[in-house]
């Protein structure tokens, strides 16, 4: 109803607005007649007073004709001023008055001396006036037809008088005339209001078209406009479904490179283990030659560049083994200071800015650090012949509102942020695109395998975070790492043994004789693993898949202290095993080992809760150290692994992630 209202409103102004302009026209039209449509009056008059001339006074002739010329030259003065003024429509009814006076005042001028000038005894005289000022009216109505209320005035000035002077003669013919004259002017009136309403409809007709006219082109306009805008955007949505299409080719080509990584991951990080393991077995051998000993370390740097790669492969196609811990963001850069001013070099200042307090995220430890590994790497790169480099922590929360440039597509929510920056050489926008696409390097041939930033995205992404690069070419660049926050009452996790910064503060490699069950698929695995156990002071009981572990466990009335199995293996594997076991004994510890784990998610556990998980490839000294902590344990009490499935020990148990 309000749209309603408002529509009439509207419409109702726009019809008086135009109603307003239509009676200005009218009214500039007949002030902008032609001279001699002005000059008729005085030149008829004379005209007429020259005819009477020997038949009336001519001393009232010619003050007849003189105010004929007095009051038509008043009308042209006005005219005059009119178009001097050229007032707007809104004044047009103060000139339409001042017309509609002057044709009055002609009119009478007309009226009065046809009636003064009647002469009922001469029929020609009488005749002549009659003649001459019903000649003079009927001009008018076609001069005055703009506007009838001015040819009213002019008619019943030149009408009035002289009809009702033919009625005072009372005799049959002037009584006639008079009735005739009457008539006339009556039929003249109806003619001009006739002529009247065409013509204002005209005049109304031409201002609807030319406002139709300003709307049709107003309309053109926009219409060109939404035009231009719709091809622009046409052309924008296909600039950017290409860019989605190659995002999705982009996406594809990760997809089908992560694909590849998760099938080899396994397989290669069971030989990584097994070549690490026994190259760590060869060096603890104390007969090796000298030449012999190099060789032994080249094949281990080898290894260990060889499951850096792996690492990679897994993380940035999103598919390595995550196990998630409450890290502290401050004190995790602060355990790494030492190591990153090694791999950063003499010729680079570096400056770490932790915020205050607490910065606390969940997350992988080993991924964490390999992502602060590689932004670091990658500024150092960007500046070789020296600069700065910048390692800040925060904390942020990004709203729904308006963003900034700095969390440009970073979703609402509660982040720490890790902030490297660099003051190298920067990147342009082409390079900006590329740099998180997989084998994209900028480096020369030989010193770059173009993993590192895509490891680093990965990463980011498989833990829920986003990125944001500032960089301008010649002025640095800047990396943002948003990371989800942990609540502030988590407990940070200070087992800090399987991260990157703690590599050489492994647990000791002996510990307390224990009974071992080893669920491992492949054979040289469980050589290795074997080995390192048994060497480690353990008795060992080795199986190749779950279900013959579950079959010993359950024929074996013995203690059995820890439980190492493979993740992935063909018949039954290591979560269901555990499940099983953890559910018939309730003091059993559980390390779980895998080199890729697609689709298969980890129970969140620690070492002092009974279990733990290990990434292939690892060395013995961390095998080792991932015993002792569990075993550990077992002095404790039961499991907390058993109550956490909600069962009695002993009894019947379901496994909770």
């Amino acid at each position: 109803m309000w749209y309603l209202r408002q529509a009439v409103s509207v419409s109702g102004i726009e019809e008086r607005t135009t109603q307003l302009a239509v009676r200005a026209e009218q009214i500039r039209t007949l002030y902008r007649q032609r001279i001699w449509v002005f000059l008729m009056n005085p030149v008829n008059a004379v005209i007429l007073s020259m005819a009477l001339w020997g038949s009336a006074s001519r001393g009232f002739l010619v003050s007849w004709s003189g105010v004929m010329v007095a009051v038509t030259t008043g009308r042209l003065l006005l005219r005059q001023r009119y178009e001097r003024v050229a007032p707007a429509p809104a004044e047009s009814a103060v000139w339409r008055f001042r017309f509609v006076m002057g044709a009055t005042l002609t009119g009478l001028t007309w009226g009065l001396g046809g009636a003064l000038l009647h002469d009922s005894f001469n029929h020609t005289t009488r005749l002549l006036v009659v003649f001459v000022v019903g000649g003079m009216t009927a001009g008018a109505a076609g001069t005055l037809a703009f506007y009838v209320p001015a040819f009213v005035g002019f008619a019943a000035g030149s009408i009035v008088p002289l009809v009702i002077r033919l009625a005072l003669e009372r005799d049959t013919t002037s009584v006639v005339m008079a009735v005739l004259v009457a008539l006339f002017g009556l039929t003249l009136t109806m003619v001009a209001l006739n002529t009247q309403r065409a013509l204002t409809e005209s005049i109304r007709l031409r201002f609807v078209n030319e406002e139709l006219l300003k709307r049709l082109f107003v309309a053109r306009q926009s219409l060109e406009e939404v035009n231009r805008t719709l091809e622009q955007r046409v052309a924008e949505r296909g600039s950017a479904l290409e860019r989605q299409s190659e995002t999705l080719r982009d996406a594809q080509r990760m997809e089908s490179v992560g694909l590849l990584a998760g099938g080899i991951a396994h397989d290669f990080n069971n030989l990584l283990t097994v070549i690490m393991g026994n190259v760590d077995i060869l060096l603890a051998d104390h007969a090796l030659g000298s030449g012999a000993l190099g060789s032994v370390n080249e094949i281990q740097g080898a290894t260990s560049r060889g499951a850096a790669l792996v690492r990679q492969l897994l993380a940035f196609g999103r598919r390595q083994v995550m196990v998630p811990k409450v890290l502290d963001l401050n004190a995790v850069v602060g355990n790494m200071q030492t190591l990153l001013g090694r791999v950063i070099g003499d010729h680079v200042d570096m400056v770490v800015e932790p915020t205050r307090g607490r910065v606390l995220v969940t997350m992988d430890p080993r991924q964490l650090e390999q992502v602060i590994i590689n932004l670091t790497t990658n500024a150092r790169d960007a500046m070789p012949t020296g600069g700065r480099l910048t390692i800040k922590t925060d904390s942020a929360e990004v709203g729904d509102g308006e963003r900034t440039p700095a969390t440009v597509g970073v979703r609402a929510g509660r982040y720490v942020v890790l902030v490297v920056g660099d003051s190298g050489v920067g990147m342009d926008g082409e390079t900006r695109r590329q740099i998180f696409d997989p084998f994209f390097t900028t480096k020369e041939l030989g010193k770059g395998t173009g993993l590192g930033l895509a490891t680093v995205h990965g990463i980011v992404q498989q833990s829920g975070g986003h990125i944001v690069v500032d960089s301008q070419l010649g002025h640095g660049s800047r990396f943002l790492i948003y990371l989800p926050r942990a609540p502030e009452d988590a407990e940070v996790d200070s087992d800090d043994t399987d991260g990157i910064a703690s590599a050489g503060r492994l647990a000791p490699k002996t510990t307390a004789p224990a009974r071992i069950l080893v669920a491992e698929d492949h054979p040289l695995v469980r050589s290795v693993l074997s080995r390192v156990l048994l060497d480690l002071g353990h008795e060992v009981l080795v199986v190749g898949n779950g279900e013959e572990a579950l079959k010993l466990s359950r024929d074996d009335e013995g203690q059995i202290d820890l439980l190492i199995t493979d993740v992935v293996m063909a018949k039954m594997g290591g979560l269901e095993l555990a499940k099983h076991l953890v559910a018939e004994r309730a003091d059993l510890r559980v390390l779980l080992i895998s080199g890729y784990s697609r689709d298969v998610p980890l129970p969140a556990g620690e070492p002092h809760e009974g279990i733990d998980f290990l990434q292939k490839p690892f060395t013995p000294q961390e095998l080792a150290g991932a015993v002792a902590r569990l075993l550990s344990t077992i002095s404790a009490g039961p499991s907390s692994l058993a109550a956490r499935t909600g069962q009695p020990a002993g009894g019947t148990k379901s496994w909770t992630d």
